[in-house]
């Protein structure tokens, strides 16, 4: 096992935008960057500034909000127009890539030789240099790559002033044998260089793989959290820390910030982690059958491999499911007020909660249902803007024919729409949202996917001391 620190980058703001629904804004990716600065990564890896203003912007945004708190790397072609892009943000690092195989140079580099694509590693890498970034050095496909061919580029890169190299398994064919050969060549060819390893999970092998390429001497390991990126995604974020800290090559640096911000990414995402995701999923502290639930009453240890303190997760003990009558799962509508939500007040018109998991244990749904009435002035709203872990919906229906008769105003992320009836709003887990009525009457519904509504609001990460 290698001697050196293995250190963390997080693509989550990079390789995560790639995802399906991996689209985060300023204000997400803000967010996230101060829950992996909080959960103690060593590096974030931030967009694609070469993609135009809009991406540039949120990178320097990021940049901006760690302050120095650890260095972000921003990602470029090795082409001297996207190197000056990730210049133009502030980024500390930039993360070069270009693939050197056939495959790479029929999609990526059509008409360009070897001879011209090798040449291109220096050029660039040397451009980057004379703009002040440090530079770390990917070969796109490592793993599909000719073994000489790869340590040449790799050579030219670390002698244009690359100080990090990184093997890419950009179709994650890799296994853990196979995975640890390709590190211990790097190795042996660049003793004194940084090496990582980014590594996709298409075959469900990628944590095993960077434990692997840790054995094998990397020191130096990409991840996301939940593993958002492309199509199976890469190493996970909560996964890769708890493991090194199993192992004892990394210590657990504020493991009970993991779970927070891997629902805040399936929120901004709209792809949350199951409830058998290791680590952070709901069920992975659950013990149903009785024979485990006894035992581990008895002691933890005997079906738990780390304590859920360690990962600001609670220990449950028995099944979480709905009643098994029936007739338990009618529900009796009682009128409450708002007020027992945060962001709300009490608001016009009586208030009736439909369902949630106080009336139908396990439902996992919350929805209320409000009767507006006509007034004279409607005020400025009892519902302050809040966002969701998950999705949800306002529907509007007015006491007219046809449900017409009832206009509000909805506000959207950072816009306002005006509403009439009859009309629903799909909210996306994650956006910012609020409603007021504007005029008429009729009927409100609210529809939550949660079974509890306080615990489905996602608040703005805040570092420690910040107000």
């Amino acid at each position: 096992m290698t001697g050196r620190m293995v250190r963390v980058i997080d693509a989550t703001l990079r390789e995560g935008m790639q995802a399906e629904g991996g689209t985060f804004t300023v204000e997400q990716s803000v967010d996230v960057a101060r829950g992996l600065i909080a959960a103690g990564v060593d590096m974030i890896e931030c967009g694609h500034p070469a993609i135009g203003e809009a991406e540039k912007r949120r990178v320097a945004a990021v940049v901006e909000a760690v302050d120095g708190r650890a260095p972000v790397l921003s990602h470029a072609r090795a082409d001297v127009l996207d190197i000056s892009a990730v210049a133009e943000t502030g980024a500390d690092w930039v993360g070069v890539f270009l693939g050197v195989n056939d495959i790479s140079l029929s999609n990526r580099t059509p008409g360009r030789t070897q001879d011209e694509v090798l040449q291109l590693i220096e050029d660039t890498i040397g451009h980057a240099r004379a703009l002040g970034l440090k530079v770390r050095f990917t070969a796109e496909d490592s793993s599909r790559t000719d073994p000489a061919l790869l340590a040449e580029a790799y050579s030219r890169a670390v002698k244009s002033g690359a100080e990090r190299i990184c093997l890419a398994d950009t179709v994650g064919q890799l296994e853990p044998a196979g995975t640890a050969q390709l590190v211990e060549g790097l190795r042996a060819q660049e003793a004194d260089i940084d090496v990582e390893v980014h590594l996709h999970d298409d075959r469900g092998l990628a944590t095993a793989n960077a434990l692997a390429a840790v054995d094998a001497g990397a020191n130096w390991i990409s991840t996301s959290v939940n593993g958002l990126g492309e199509r199976a995604g890469i190493v996970d974020l909560a996964g890769l820390l708890a493991n090194l800290a199993h192992r004892g090559v990394r210590p657990l640096i504020e493991g009970t910030l993991l779970r927070d911000l891997s629902r805040r990414v399936g929120a901004y995402s709209r792809s949350a982690p199951d409830d058998r995701r290791p680590v952070v999923g709901a069920n992975v502290f659950r013990h149903v059958s009785r024979l485990h639930v006894l035992a581990v009453e008895r002691d933890p240890a005997t079906y738990e491999w780390a304590s859920p303190d360690d990962f600001g997760a609670r220990r449950h003990l028995g099944p979480g499911c709905l009643p098994e009558r029936a007739d338990d799962w009618v529900v009796k509508p009682p009128v409450l007020s708002a007020e027992e939500l945060r962001y709300h007040r009490k608001g016009p018109g009586d208030r009736y909660v439909m369902v949630d998991d106080r009336f139908v244990p396990g439902a996992g749904q919350y929805c209320i249902a409000r009767r507006i009435p006509k007034m004279d002035d409607y005020g400025a709203g009892h519902v302050d803007s809040h966002v969701h872990y998950c999705d949800s919906l306002f529907m509007f229906l007015g006491d007219e024919a046809s449900y017409q008769g009832l206009s509000v105003e909805v506000g959207l992320g950072d816009e306002t729409f005006q509403v009439r009836s009859p009309a629903s709003v799909f909210i996306p887990a994650g956006v910012r949202h609020s409603y007021r009525v504007v005029d008429g009457s009729g009927t409100y519904l609210n529809h939550v996917l949660a079974g509890d509504y306080n615990s489905s609001l996602l608040e703005p990460f805040r570092a420690e001391g910040e107000a």
